[in-house]
């Protein structure tokens, strides 16, 4: 296995939580004072987290057309080069890394993977990430809501979004729902959320890169992050040395919130865990069948069971509870689908056991899930929509050919309207 494939393969262990689901990462430490670092238009880097990693704080105009409007912290860190810490030859400077989005930590992501990735590159590299503009540990921070409370009771759950065809009668509330938050983004929150798109973010990236000393970007995107490294390119077509690009999405089509194409292959990884588990027997496939088909089957027969009556997702020995309907269920399907040698295993013991009576299991799994932060930015990013609910219904209708699980991609569009 060349280093590029090995490297791909260690990242799409960690990378579901930082696409669509916004999951902390697992090996993310908390113990570290931000405030302790003073922003500053250089890089000054100082100890943080573990012995192998170095944090700073970059100061960079909020409105780069408008320097005077107020600046952002962009929090970064960064596991060094032993080469560029000793001054000796052979120092290749920073990579930057993006793990997806919009609105994931990258900070978290390097706290997590940071070692293996420089591992792979080798030591004549800084491996730098950071918080985007808005996420995180950068300020200022993106705030639609004045409390967790309130946060909690306005409910940005993912069922709120919910366009499956056996909610649409519903969908003019959740419609309703979507124009509140808009008008609370906008009364607390406007001169904040409008400086937070990624061209911004590109240009805090420059600034990054030459706060450096370097006068060319080398970057890894992977999702979203393939975005933010097209949109670089694009402004700054001569400040890039080397770019990678993975898992990208058709940027015309984010830029147009028109997502549909983004789960285009999605039934057809669907389609390999039927066939590995039927392959692999009841003994590594707890959700096993003699056939693909007859997995399908039972996969359909619990779709069907939980649109008649969804299940209590309760244990008291499990940290999340919930309650799993149609759209949850689907969405962990969806989930599972971006990490399938991670997640294909947990979800075949989730259905299983769901199938049993159990929907505990199922529901610890992760979940596709647009806080406000992500709303900010995708829909700042986005050209204006302005569909009425009749209207997202049509598109939902109109894409829902592509896949099965076209309905999340057209609660996105809903997400902005």
């Amino acid at each position: 296995m060349s280093h590029l494939s090995f490297l791909r393969t260690t990242l799409r262990t960690g990378i579901l939580a930082f696409s669509l689901v916004h999951l902390p990462s697992a090996s993310a430490q908390t113990d570290f004072d931000w405030n302790s670092i003073t922003p500053t238009t250089s890089l000054n880097w100082v100890g943080c987290y573990s012995q192998l990693t170095q944090c700073a704080r970059l100061n960079v105009p909020l409105d780069y057309s408008n320097p005077n409007v107020g600046s952002a912290a962009i929090a970064l860190v960064r596991v060094p080069s032993p080469l560029g810490l000793s001054g000796a030859p052979g120092y290749r400077g920073p990579v930057l890394f993006n793990p997806g989005g919009p609105g994931a930590s990258g900070i978290d992501f390097v706290l997590g993977l940071g070692g293996s990735i420089q591992g792979i590159f080798g030591p004549e590299f800084d491996v730098v990430s950071f918080d985007p503009r808005g996420v995180g540990r950068s300020t200022p921070a993106i705030s639609v809501f004045t409390s967790n409370l309130e946060r909690a009771e306005f409910d940005m759950s993912a069922g709120t979004l919910n366009t499956e065809t056996t909610s649409r009668s519903t969908l003019p509330e959740r419609w309703a729902k979507t124009q509140v938050l808009g008008s609370l983004a906008r009364d607390r929150s406007a001169n904040v959320i409008s400086h937070m798109t990624t061209d911004n973010v590109a240009r805090d990236m420059l600034r990054i890169v030459e706060a450096h000393g370097r006068n060319k970007l080398q970057y890894w995107g992977i999702s979203y992050g393939s975005v933010l490294g097209a949109t670089f390119a694009a402004l700054f077509p001569d400040k890039v040395e080397r770019l990678i690009i993975d898992g990208v999405p058709d940027l015309q089509r984010y830029y147009s919130v028109d997502g549909g194409t983004l789960v285009a292959d999605a039934d057809k990884t669907l389609q390999a865990f039927f066939d590995a588990c039927a392959g692999a027997g009841p003994q590594a496939c707890a959700f096993h069948s003699p056939t693909a088909a007859a997995i399908k089957r039972r996969l359909d027969k619990l779709y069907e069971r939980v649109l008649r009556q969804p299940a209590p997702a309760y244990s008291a020995s499990l940290q999340k509870y919930g309650i799993v309907d149609l759209f949850t269920l689907r969405n962990i399907v969806l989930s599972t689908l971006y990490a399938p040698s991670v997640y294909f295993a947990p979800l075949a013991r989730g259905l299983k056991a769901l199938e049993d009576g159990d929907a505990s299991v199922l529901y610890q799994l992760p979940m596709v899930s647009s806080d406000e932060v992500y709303a900010s930015i995708f829909c700042s990013d986005a050209n204006a929509v302005t569909d009425s609910a009749a209207q997202i219904a049509d598109y939902a209708k109109t894409i829902s050919s592509l896949s099965t699980f076209s309905s999340f991609m057209s609660s996105i569009r809903l997400l902005c309207s």
